[in-house]
């Protein structure tokens, strides 16, 4: 193990030099702050001494100019004191003269003056000695003086600075004019030098008179100004001169100025010379000191205070170090032992470091600290013993959590639900991959969204957010709900959740699992199905039992409140032979095309609807009998018009309209149906293509006729024997055998032609004679049945019951005698009942149901579809085989809305453990489909059209094989 002390990490600076360093910094600090203190205490003492020595300059030139003025006042007195050359002058001004030719000589040496000149009272001059004046600067002093008689002093610096005194003379009492005396400021220039020993000078503008030209010497360009007095003027030319360089003059005037030249310091400082001030650029007095000693003295005395501290701060560093040198080593030792600790370096510590026993007086910090370490160190060792074993036994469980969680990853991943976790915040924390598929998004991509951003659909209310929201906060336990998800293509997926709280305290852990089932197809099949209740499927109008409901509400909201209204009950002319002729598609087509062309025509208030094959009805609701005869003359004029195509050929569109009023032809749905179909059957029989308004008269007759006409029919024939069986085969879709055969009823007229049963059933029915056609049917089934047995065609024969046989107490008594007489095996009869007649009376269908099969029978509810199809009805009544009507499979290869219901119908079936067998097969492709959806059966022209006769060579297993073209 490497040694600390040898290894880079150990380098570092020493406390004690640290403290020295601190201690040190810290008193160079204080040092330097007291010699800057004391330096600029020191120069702001100076400035203040400089400022007082300025304010006396100040005094002492005012002094002395006014002095200056005092004296030539006193001059201008004692001058015509004098006297003259010519005593006998006996003017003033003469006499003036004289005494300026013989004393000027003293005036100007003595009183120093240099200009004297005389003007009488009314300013005009008289006598005139010394330099040359301009009156025009001293006319104004004059005049002044004449006119207050009393002494006008004045300054003029244009060419030099000469003080001027005017004083009013007096002759014999009287006025006899001013005598001006000048005298120049030089004199003043060096009374000054002599008195406060500075150098002075006098400055003005560089302005002269016309014709004057000042010294090259004189002159100062930067500041525009001429020197016209200065003393010792060698030097404080050129100092003055350096130091406009820097300076404004301006500037110099506000303040005191420092300046250094040529070695020295001087205080350059402006007086003004009269009360105008320094802003006054005639004439200033500059004022130049020597302060380059006293400069000098406040920096040796700043030098020694840093030299002082300088010395104080090696002697306390040494104290320091002294007082810290064994106790930073006692402290560094403990320091470069405590690494080993963190190496597990026990023992070595201990070797180290030593407990020492030391009095109480004598202990310090540092001994607590080298006693706490070798403690620590035996602390330490324990604890370290103890991590070892915890570690040990967390590495086994998170061997176990690994494998945990492994499996429940894997179990989400494989989970054919979506799975996925939200925080407190509603945020997604995890999805599964299942949950990826469905929704499109990566797990990256969905982490952190909020949840309530992917649900979309009309079953997202803010009651949803709120339910969460309360999961979330721990308000309730579970929440269950359908609700859309957009997924990331922006298609939608009907999502069926169970939302739970997660018992976890941390609030940025997933708080809410959510478990989604994709019900998308479940929820459209439940959807279509829920549509095919109410409507037809082919031409998407109302189906018999929407119209009903319809209809009856239309009839209790007039009869309450006394509206008046029509219904319109048709079918197509002739629809039966373009269905025979076309086939089925074709008839399809033309439907169609009459829906389409009857949802153009009507009013959106009125009802229109599809009661089975090509019938049609219309209610129209608040309106007179003339709205009604022309919605009806309408509908037929539009329709008339249409031409349908097929096989090449053209045909036109023509329908008989019954019509009956409400509440005039009757108050219930039943009549009024009645009245409108035996007004439709009027219309046919007037020559078809035209409406026909029902009337009480015509309802009786032509309803009995009907009656009457189909009832000698039904009983000729059954006198006669006039009644065949047809059969249509079905086939086995997984095997392609045929081994079942549907037994239809046609009826022979007297003329030999066939008769399809929906003309005379419903006649049959109305008038009782249906149980005798349905014991017809039994019998000759059964018969025909026994006779295919004996010459080995083992098939299954379906025999179609009417609606109205499970009112027939003498149907069964007859088929256990045939069962008994026959040896018919029960197993291969199978009965077919309708939905519509088998909902009709439920109690009584199933109790007949039962019956039969407990003979051994089987029973197939037909045209299932088109009426109720509720589940709950196939779920009770004990049928084994489901016939899905034709109208989902006609088409079935063309439209996606029947493929979904077929599908659902034939998983139903299944799930039920029924047959689903499919009708109406008119093409491969829809054979195709049937198979991929698991359809058993199949019948239809595809298959093979009903005849009068079943093979008559039988195959292997008593099956006909099937040789259908493909």
């Amino acid at each position: 193990m490497p040694d600390p002390e040898q290894t880079p990490a150990s380098r570092f600076l020493s406390l004690k030099w640290k403290a020295v360093l601190v201690f040190s910094l810290v008193l160079v600090t204080i040092n330097v702050s007291l010699a800057g203190l004391a330096y600029l205490g020191l120069q702001r003492q100076f400035a203040q001494q400089r400022e007082q020595v300025y304010f006396g300059h100040i005094k002492k030139i005012q002094g002395l100019i006014k002095n200056s003025y005092q004296r030539m006042e006193q001059l201008a007195d004692i001058v015509p004191l004098l006297r003259g050359d010519n005593p006998e002058e006996n003017s003033l001004a003469g006499e003036i003269r004289s005494i300026f030719e013989r004393h000027g000589h003293l005036l100007q040496m003595v009183w120093g003056v240099e200009v004297a000149v005389f003007y009488s009272s009314d300013n005009k001059l008289l006598v005139s000695w010394g330099q040359q004046i301009s009156e025009d600067h001293v006319w104004e002093w004059v005049q002044a003086a004449n006119k207050r008689e009393r002494p006008v002093t004045g300054l003029d610096c244009e060419r030099r600075c000469i003080q001027y005194v005017a004083v009013p003379l007096l002759a014999d009492n009287e006025r006899a004019g001013v005598l001006l005396l000048g005298r120049s400021l030089a004199d003043m220039v060096l009374s000054f030098r002599q008195i406060s020993g500075d150098d002075i000078g006098i400055m003005t503008a560089v302005q002269l008179p016309f014709g004057s030209v000042a010294e090259p010497r004189q002159l100062m360009p930067e500041w525009d100004m001429r020197m016209v007095a200065l003393t010792n003027a060698e030097r404080n030319l050129l100092v003055l001169r350096s130091l406009s360089e820097e300076y404004s003059l301006a500037m110099v005037a506000s303040r005191h100025v420092w300046h250094h030249h040529a070695g020295r310091e001087y205080e350059i400082r402006l007086i003004p010379i009269n009360k105008a001030g320094v802003e006054n650029r005639e004439a200033q007095l500059v004022v130049i000191s020597d302060v380059t000693r006293a400069l000098a003295d406040i920096r040796l005395a700043t030098r020694r205070s840093l030299l002082g501290g300088l010395v104080g701060l090696v002697v306390s560093e040494i104290l320091l170090l002294f007082l810290l040198w064994k106790p930073m080593a006692r402290l560094q030792r403990v320091v470069l032992s405590l690494p080993y600790l963190a190496e597990n370096a026990f023992e070595k510590v201990r070797k180290r470091l030593s407990h020492s026993v030391q009095p109480a007086w004598g202990r310090d910090e540092i001994d607590v600290l080298n006693n706490t370490a070798m403690t620590l160190s035996y602390q330490l060792e324990a604890l370290q013993a103890q991590i070892q074993e915890r570690t040990r036994h967390l590495a086994e469980r998170g061997d176990d959590l690994a494998r945990e969680r492994d499996f429940v990853t894997g179990l989400l991943n494989t989970a054919q639900v979506i799975i996925l976790t939200q925080d407190s915040a509603g945020r997604v924390t995890m999805l599964n991959r299942q949950g990826q598929r469905i929704i499109g998004y990566s797990a990256d991509e969905i982490t952190g969204r909020p949840f309530c951003e992917l649900l979309t659909g009309d079953k997202v209310s803010p009651e949803l957010f709120q339910q969460l929201e309360e999961l979330r906060l721990g308000r309730r336990g579970q929440v269950c709900v359908d609700t859309g998800i957009q997924c990331r293509d922006g298609s939608q997926r009907i999502i069926s959740w169970f939302h739970s709280r997660l018992a976890v305290h941390p609030s940025r852990d997933a708080v809410v699992l959510s478990v989604g089932h994709d019900v998308t197809e479940r929820e459209q099949a439940e959807q279509r199905l829920a549509w095919l209740a109410d409507h037809d499927p082919l031409t998407e109008l109302f189906n018999r039992r929407r119209f009903q409901y319809e209809f009856e509400r239309i009839l209790r909201a007039s009869i309450r409140h006394g509206y008046r209204g029509g219904l319109l009950y048709f079918d197509l002319d002739q629809f039966k032979y373009i269905n025979d002729t076309s086939g089925h598609q074709a008839g399809d087509a033309l439907l169609r095309m009459v829906a389409d062309k009857l949802r153009q025509v009507v009013r959106g208030s009125d009802v229109v609807a599809r009661l089975g094959g090509d019938e049609f009805a219309v209610v129209i609701c608040e309106c007179d009998v003339e709205g009604v005869l022309q919605i009806a003359q309408n509908i037929c004029n539009q329709l008339s018009i249409l031409e349908f195509s097929a096989r090449g050929g053209n045909h036109s569109i023509s329908l008989s309209i019954g019509i009956a009023l409400f509440p005039l032809h009757g108050a219930t749905i039943r009549d009024l149906m009645a009245n409108a179909d035996v007004a439709m059957y009027q219309a046919k029989e007037e020559g078809r293509g035209r409406w026909h308004l029902f009337s009480s008269d015509e309802q009786v007759r032509e309803r009995m006729q009907q009656r009457v006409y189909w009832k000698e029919q039904i009983e000729q024939a059954l006198r006669e024997d006039r009644f065949l069986l047809y059969f249509q085969p079905v086939l086995d879709i997984r095997t392609h055998t045929i081994g079942h055969y549907e037994v239809l009823l046609r009826m022979r007229d007297h003329r030999g032609r066939i008769i399809s049963p929906a003309q005379f059933i419903p006649v049959a029915e109305q008038s009782g004679l249906i149980h005798a056609i349905d014991h017809l049917v039994l019998r000759k089934a059964i018969t025909q049945q026994a006779k295919l047995w004996s010459q080995g065609y083992h098939l299954t024969l379906s025999i179609n019951l009417s609606g109205r046989v499970v009112d027939d107490p003498e149907l069964v008594p007859i088929l256990e005698d045939l069962l008994r007489t026959t040896g018919v095996n029960p197993s291969s009869l199978m009965f077919e009942v309708t939905e519509t007649a088998a909902v009709a009376d439920l109690v009584a269908a199933e109790r007949f149901m039962y019956r039969i099969k407990a003979h051994g029978c089987r029973f197939a509810v037909d045209d299932f579809g088109v009426g109720f199809s509720s589940f709950f009805y196939l779920k009770r009544l004990p049928v084994d085989y489901v016939k899905i009507d034709g109208m989902f499979v006609r088409e079935l290869a063309k439209s996606h809305q029947d493929q979904v219901f077929v599908k659902a119908l034939s998983e139903v079936a299944r799930g039920l453990g029924k047959k689903a067998v499919a009708e109406f097969v008119e093409d491969a492709e829809a054979l195709a489909l049937l198979h991929e959806y698991g359809v058993d059966y199949a019948q239809g022209h595809y298959i093979g059209r009903p005849t009068p006769h079943i093979a008559e060579t039988p195959c292997s297993e008593g099956k006909v094989a099937w040789f259908h073209a493909q």
